[in-house]
């Protein structure tokens, strides 16, 4: 069957939703094998059309549970990105606003870390829950952080493992697919979507980002789901910190009232959201209301009530025991001028490997510039958190080449380009 439909597709053929639909049944049924591999290897090479991407979204979707709710469910999502826990912000953020957030996550791809990843750095949260664990939650506190690793998309992890493992990672087909049958399955009405691009982003080229925005938005528009995209430049981090625990650590300052880059951007994500659907308040209002939140604690208190609701250890967070580093060392500046270029993807990669066997989160940087900022001699330019000494005597010279100087004064870098309404 999967070798006819191979066959199709070299012919030149579109293959129709039926097809889709019999491929995604037999990746459940018989796994990873080489006929399912050479057919995701002949749609990389002979491509897909934009229905196509969709079939291939509604058949994975429709591979394990779809959610459903009686009432507007939000949805977020981004395609990856070193250093970015704007969801730990915005999904406590939103639901203090008295709105329901649903945010399906899974593992990471490549040199990023997903959403299940930061959330994990916190003791005990549970991110595999029930139909009814999933209503409690979201009634309880209006959020609900839930993976899909378990039965909602199973056919998404297997295709994870197919784009892994046979470099087909940047195939902007089946990320388009990935993303959306997950927001499909989590029965949300208002998807918001953050494509990243750049050198660190798994998507390079703010061409292939428009492209993916572009299918996110027929794939949606078809399925009667609102929809919003952001195109956001990696050229640096969102947020200081790179690394599971610390980049939680990174939300939670900002979620009790912190004002950086991290704050400036999830306040934005919010405001788009929310004006998506609710016109009642202009933007700049809605920025208001959403600032306030931080302010004011509600955004904190209510991602304590989540923390709660799924298991997570609420002391861990109010005792800042979420990044436990072991050690610590300062870089410093050794000449006068302006951050040019912060080499976020080599950190990230940096981080990932050292981790690799022992899962250790709490092993990261802290970046303590943006690219811009002018730096004099002695100024701390990162800090890496380490716990075996020889790695820092291994890649002193790699974290030092990390961040570059320029006697050129830069203006600062505000990461979205573009949105999408």
């Amino acid at each position: 069957m999967i070798d006819k439909l191979i066959e199709k597709k070299k012919q030149g053929k579109a293959l129709n939703m039926e097809d889709y639909y019999l491929a995604v049944d037999y990746l459940l049924k018989s796994g990873v094998d080489s006929k399912i591999v050479n057919f995701f290897l002949c749609l990389d090479s002979f491509g897909m059309s934009k229905k196509e991407v969709m079939y291939l979204a509604l058949a994975m979707r429709d591979s394990g549970r779809v959610l459903t709710f009686n009432q507007a469910v939000f949805e977020k999502h981004s395609t990856g990105g070193v250093g970015d826990s704007t969801s730990v912000v915005l999904i406590p953020l939103i639901a203090s606003l008295g709105y329901k957030i649903i945010k399906t996550t899974g593992k990471s791809l490549v040199f990023t870390n997903g959403s299940a990843d930061r959330f994990g750095a916190i003791p005990g949260f549970n991110v595999k829950l029930t139909d009814n664990d999933i209503k409690t939650v979201l009634d309880e506190t209006n959020a609900c952080v839930l993976s899909h690793n378990g039965d909602i998309c199973p056919a998404d992890r297997l295709l994870f493992d197919v784009m892994e493992g046979y470099n087909l990672a940047n195939n902007l087909n089946f990320v388009a697919a990935s993303i959306a049958c997950k927001k499909l399955a989590s029965g949300a009405r208002m998807v918001f979507v953050d494509v990243k691009y750049g050198y660190a982003a798994v998507i390079q080229r703010y061409s292939q980002a428009k492209k993916v925005a572009k299918l996110l938005k027929y794939i949606f528009k078809q399925n009667g789901v609102e929809c919003v995209v952001v195109l956001t430049n990696t050229v640096q981090t969102i947020g200081n910190g790179i690394g599971n625990a610390i980049e939680v650590a990174d939300a939670i300052e900002v979620l009790r009232g912190k004002k950086n880059m991290l704050r400036n951007i999830s306040v934005r994500y919010a405001v788009e959201m929310i004006y998506k659907i609710n016109k009642k308040y202009s933007r700049a209002e809605l920025g208001n209301i959403v600032a306030n939140a931080l302010d004011n604690g509600y955004a904190y208190d209510q991602f304590l009530k989540i923390v709660k609701s799924q298991g997570g250890s609420v002391e861990s967070v109010k005792n800042n025991r979420i990044f436990k580093p072991y050690h610590s060392v300062d870089f410093v500046c050794t000449k006068n001028g302006y951050v040019g270029n912060i080499n976020s993807i080599l950190l990230g990669e940096l981080v990932r490997k050292l981790c690799a066997n022992s899962h250790d989160n709490n092993i990261g940087f802290r970046l303590n510039v943006k690219i811009g900022d002018l730096v004099r001699v002695g100024d701390r330019l990162l800090t890496f958190y380490y716990k075996d000494v020889k790695d820092v005597e291994k890649y002193a010279d790699v974290i030092t080449g990390s961040i570059s100087l320029t006697e050129v004064k830069i203006a600062p870098i505000y990461p979205i380009t573009k949105v999408i309404r």
